[in-house]
Order: structure tokens, then sequence, then C-alpha cells
């Protein structure tokens, strides 16, 4: 990778000077027509620093809208940028801010799986994609890649990032600035789907069952079927083959646990459940820590107080036919978060980028209902959705356009 200067500006005998902060861009090796900067800011506290990699195009002039990008899993490190990171492809004309969340990677801090300290770090992401921050260089995003719009911002939620995007707009004790739009990508909105508590393959999850409340999206399983183990930790399962022990050919319950306390989170309701049928959880929350706990982590939750938060806001789910990790067939994560969303009362609502944006797929109109119990809006293939980053690409760049006119960012 070979530095590259960019001279912009003059100094006092008029001769044209080299911004500093041009003085770290790089071609990106991932993807061809992309530069990058990796660079740290600085927490709010001022303990310790985050650490940053921003992409952009190598040609043309901008203006780009500027994504910052979250991640899936419970990994907190989403720097430097592989090929196996849920990405935007910035040749399609976006630029696009990557971060470690504190306490993993590149980045200090305290890992708190996604909690209060990693939404307080994606909005100190996000004040320095608006220049209302510099990094540890003096830099503003916009001086290092120059043509990106501060102006232009967005969020882009990968899988379980859109649990916590969703949680961090709706959060109200947060500074930061103005998000235009929010892109979210096969997003787990519930403990049960980013468990994946209900199983893939086999499963015990019945086909439009799922219903949405005040707590979420809920679908019923077979409680009866719950069987547990004394070992430590315990190990839980749905017995499917019924000779009261879990093994392959059953359902394994899986959790996440909360690295600050050493507890394992179920779902509220499946704790509930297996306490009232005898079982001993020792080492997991119990319902009352365990729904605090998703209460934060949980996309669908929170559609309500973003929209109250972001009255103006747009949002852009993408999906397609056959989820990364999900394997529910009628999709309850995607329409059921789409149905929270409309619910809420989000101003602007679609599933997928039309095609105009595409290049294909279906054109589901904006606003079309998205419901557990049944929608016309459609799924994109597998062929229409890959590449995925130009996929995410696409919809950053509707959304833009949307904003500011059709065409503004190319």
């Amino acid at each position: 990778m070979i530095p590259l200067l960019l001279l912009v500006g003059c100094g006092a005998d008029g001769s044209p000077y080299a911004d500093p902060c041009a003085a770290e861009f790089v071609d990106d090796t991932l993807d061809p027509g992309v530069r990058s900067a990796q660079t740290q800011l600085q927490d709010d506290a001022g303990d310790w620093a985050l650490h940053v990699q921003l992409r952009w195009p190598a040609t043309g002039t901008g203006p780009w809208p500027v994504a910052v990008v979250l991640h899936g899993g419970w990994n907190q490190q989403g720097t430097p940028v592989d090929a196996g990171t849920s990405r935007l492809d910035p040749a399609e004309g976006v630029a696009e801010i990557h971060l470690d969340l504190p306490g993993n990677g590149l980045s200090g801090g305290v890992n708190d799986r996604r909690g209060a300290g990693s939404r307080a770090a994606v909005a100190r992401a996000l004040r320095w994609a608006a220049g209302l921050d510099t990094d540890l260089g003096g830099c503003t995003a916009a001086r290092r890649a120059v043509g990106a719009d501060p102006d232009a911002l967005y969020l882009v939620g990968a899988s379980n990032g859109g649990n916590l995007a969703v949680a961090t707009l709706a959060d109200p004790a947060l500074d930061r600035p103005e998000v235009a739009g929010l892109v979210v990508w096969e997003t787990p909105a519930g403990p049960q789907f980013a468990n994946v508590e209900l199983g893939t393959d086999p499963t015990v999850y019945t086909p439009g069952s799922c219903t949405l409340g005040d707590a979420g999206i809920h679908c019923p399983y077979p409680a009866e079927q719950l069987r547990w183990t004394d070992d430590t930790p315990v190990e839980i399962c749905f017995d499917l083959d019924a000779d009261d022990t879990c093994g392959r050919d059953d359902v394994a319950v899986h959790s996440t646990e909360d690295p600050l306390t050493g507890l394992r989170m179920l779902s509220p309701g499946l704790t509930a459940d297996l306490l009232d049928a005898g079982a001993d959880l020792g080492g997991y929350g119990d319902p009352a820590a365990a729904d605090a706990w998703w209460a934060e982590r949980d996309a669908a939750r929170g559609a309500a107080a973003l929209a109250a938060r972001n009255p103006e806001l747009a949002v852009l789910l993408v999906a397609s036919e056959e989820d990364h990790i999900q394997r529910l067939a009628d999709h309850p994560h995607v329409y059921g978060l789409g149905e929270a969303f409309q619910a809420a009362g989000v101003a602007w609502v679609r599933l997928n980028p039309g095609s105009a944006w595409l290049g294909g797929g279906p054109d589901n109109a904006p606003g079309i209902p998205l419901a557990l119990s049944g929608s016309e809006a459609r799924l994109l293939s597998e062929e229409d959705e890959s590449p995925l980053p130009r996929t995410l690409a696409a919809a950053v760049r509707e959304l833009a356009d949307r904003a500011w006119g059709e065409g503004w960012s190319r």
C-alpha cells in the first residue's frame, strides 16, 4: 500500500500545500477503486481510544453520503475491514466508516456486549463523520476523505449490528448528530432470533405463529419439550426425540453471555418457563435481568423510541430469500421488524432497495405494509442480493437520492 498525498488549500504565498490529513490515505487492498484510512478517536472521558477505518471512492469528487457501518455477531471487532466483513462498496459512490467497539480489536475500553458503552462509541463515530469531532490526528472524516458529505449521514446495521443501530438512535442520553437514514440487513430483532433459540434444522418454529407486542416479537414454542442437564453450565434443549436427554437430534437452546456480570442470557419468557419447570439455572440471568438486558439490544422493542427521537428518519430493510443465519420459513425477524417500524410511526419504511438503484430485483413500494401475518413485499433473490457490498451501497444511495435529489451523489 502506497501513501498518497492530496494537495488542498494554499499557503500564504499562494502555493498549494499537502494536507496532513491526506498523508495517511492508502489504496485499499480489498476492493478496487477504493481508498482507506485508519485512525483513532478519543472516547468521551478521554481515557482510551476508539479505532476506526474510513473507506471512500478513489476517483471522483463527491459529494458522497457517509455511512457508519455496524457489523454483526457479538464480536466487538470491526476493523480492519476484510473479505468476511459486512461492508459497503465505496466505488458505488458512498463513504463508509467501520469501528472496533470498546474492549476488543484495536479499541480500548470495556466490552459490554453492545450495551451503553458501545452505543456511546457509535455516537462518537457519528460525530466524527458529521465533522463535529476530530480524530487524534486533528482531522475530521471529511478532511480525510475529501468529497464525503458530513451532512448526509447514515447508519447501517448488518445482522446483529441492526439491533445496536436502533438502540443507538433510540437512546436519549447520547450526544450525536442527526442521522438521515437507517439501513438494517437481516437483523435478528429479538432474543429468540439473536440466540437462535428456536433452532434452524431441526426447528421448533411454527410458520405464521409469531406476534408483535410491547415486549417485541414473540414466537411460541413447545415448552413441554424443554429438557436440561445437570452439567455446569447447564445444557438446555427441546427434546424432539422424547428420550429425556439433549442429543444431536434435538434443538439446542443457546444463550448469550453478559461479560460485565458473567451471567448468560436466554429470552425472558424461556427463562421463566424453565424456572417454572424446575430447572436449576445457576449462571443465568433471571427473567427480570434477561428482560432488562435484552430491552436495550432488541430492535423491535426499540422501534417506538427510535420513531419518537427521529421523526423524519427513513428506514430501508434489506433481506433475501435465504437468510445468512435464520432459517425460519416466513422470515418473522424481517417482516416483524418492518411491522414494528411501521406500527411505531417511522416516517418512511421500505423493504429492499428499488431496482433503479439496485439494477434489478423486486420493486416493493415504499410504505407497503410489512407484517408477521403476511405481506406483498418480496425479498431479494440471492442473485439480486449478491454481492452484498453493492446492495448495501445501493440502499444508502437510494436514501440519499430520495433526501437530496436523485443522482446527487453520482
